[in-house]
């Protein structure tokens, strides 16, 4: 394929519900800003990269749509019914003639090189980039006439194998590098990150937080199982597991009890236990 032949479809989640495990990584951080500048950050790269022609963003959140069309991106409304809906809808935008890439929008590292160099060894087929960890996928690439078919999701590299598409080997590292965790925030920042994020990490002086800290109250426990589900102060549900519960040290909770919620490198619930506990 030669040079700016290629439409990227990039949808964007709502702020508030995108990317729900990396809340309260940034101290003192709205939450709704750092999703903002994880997805604009990879826009920025996105819309500097040679082979890129131009960038639909499918997205129903007014913050987002008005950051994409600034950058110069075209902006279409979310069709609804998850992830690889928007990506379908947003190729079905692009058109039959167009070689369309679904991109994730939580690659803050994202050089234009690398990903100019990963849609060149596509070699005019259908193509995928796994992520740094293997299973999930980064890009999806199909050339002009080929359908995108898009299986995001967990597992989805070995999806994209099993329906056709080729596993594009590449280091490629700024690019396999998506954000979902505070861990994986921590790794992005250790490439370098676009502006926008940059910014964020400077006001906390560069600090990821793992999880402590955090607080809500209690909107749903089950004795038996010793499961719930925790309402975030900012109005999100987060669930919590068994084990994060025999952490704790106590012996039940009750609904609309405040806790403190501690959670791991990679975002999820390992201890719930009273604010005034050790």
């Amino acid at each position: 394929m030669s040079e700016a032949r290629w439409t990227v479809v990039m949808p964007v989640k709502r702020l508030p519900a995108a990317k729900s495990r990396l809340r309260g990584a940034l101290p003192g951080v709205p939450h709704e800003e750092l999703a903002l500048a994880l997805a604009a950050d990879t826009l920025r790269a996105v819309r500097a990269c040679p082979a890129v022609a131009g960038v639909l963003v499918v997205t129903d959140d007014s913050r987002v749509a008005a950051a994409a069309g600034a950058a110069g991106a075209r902006v279409v409304g979310d069709p609804g019914g998850g992830l690889n809906a928007a990506f379908r809808h947003g190729a079905a935008v692009a058109g039959p003639r167009a070689a369309v890439v679904g991109l994730t929008a939580d690659l803050p590292a994202l050089r234009p090189a690398e990903l100019a160099a990963a849609l060149r060894a596509t070699r005019g087929v259908r193509g995928f980039v796994a992520d740094a960890p293997g299973g999930g996928t980064v890009l999806l690439a199909a050339p002009a006439g080929a359908p995108l078919a898009p299986r995001f999701g967990p597992g989805s590299a070995a999806a994209h194998a099993a329906g056709g598409a080729l596993p594009l080997a590449g280091e490629w590292p700024s690019l396999r590098r998506d954000v979902d965790t505070p861990a994986d925030l921590a790794g992005a920042a250790g490439l370098g990150v676009g502006p926008r994020t940059a910014a964020l990490l400077a006001r906390v002086g560069g600090a990821v937080r793992y999880g402590a800290g955090m607080q809500g109250t209690v909107a749903t426990y089950d004795a038996s199982t010793r499961s719930g589900v925790l309402l975030l102060d900012d109005g999100t549900e987060l669930a919590f597991p068994a084990r994060a519960f025999d952490a704790s040290g106590l012996r039940l909770l009750r609904l609309g009890q405040r806790v403190r919620i501690e959670r791991d490198a990679d975002g999820e619930v390992v201890r719930v236990t009273l604010p005034t506990m050790a």
